[in-house]
């Protein structure tokens, strides 16, 4: 065989383990490792968060993976826990951690009426249920929240996602 052909048969072979052996060899990978999962819940007067219990800070309903759910599962049952709040699971907005932490964007199953009748079903973790514009720091009822966050680049995250005057799917502020 003359150089040419060897050089064709060769670049055949390389690209034979690029497209064809090394999408087989995904097939027996890890599947990734999920940790935690959970909501962002916009709606027409802010954000749906809590207050941690313990730490006294502002999160996001987010929460441990448990063993055979899914990550859209946890992220419900960690909405539904943290702030009674029944949710439909959307699109995946954000990973965290190494992709082990999912974010999705998630909207109430009933339409929520009177914010100031949430509670969470995990009081022992979440002491209050706010509302809050990211922008001004109002929670629905006007009172400015002066917590600090949990992780302070949620809200550099949510700023940038809702800038003042946002809306989401019909809901935001006007």
């Amino acid at each position: 065989m003359n150089r040419k052909a060897t050089a064709v048969v060769t670049k055949f072979f390389l690209w034979a383990l690029l497209f064809v052996i090394g999408p087989l060899a995904q097939l027996n990978a890890e599947p990734p490792i999920i940790t935690a999962a959970g909501c962002l819940v916009p709606t027409s007067e802010g954000i749906v968060m809590g207050i941690n219990r313990v730490l006294n800070k502002i999160q996001l309903p987010i929460g441990r993976h448990m063993a055979g759910e899914d990550p859209r599962q946890t992220a419900a049952r960690e909405t539904l826990e943290e702030t009674g709040i029944d949710v439909d699971v959307g699109a995946l907005i954000l990973t965290l951690e190494n992709n082990q932490v999912y974010l999705f964007l998630c909207t109430p199953k009933t339409p929520i009426t009177d914010y100031s009748r949430l509670r969470s079903g995990d009081e022992w973790e979440v002491s209050k249920i706010v509302v809050v514009d990211p922008n001004t720091m109002r929670n629905f009822d006007g009172t400015v929240i002066t917590n600090a966050w949990r992780f302070p680049e949620t809200r550099v995250f949510l700023k940038a996602l809702f800038p003042s005057g946002w809306k989401v799917h019909g809901a935001g502020r006007k």
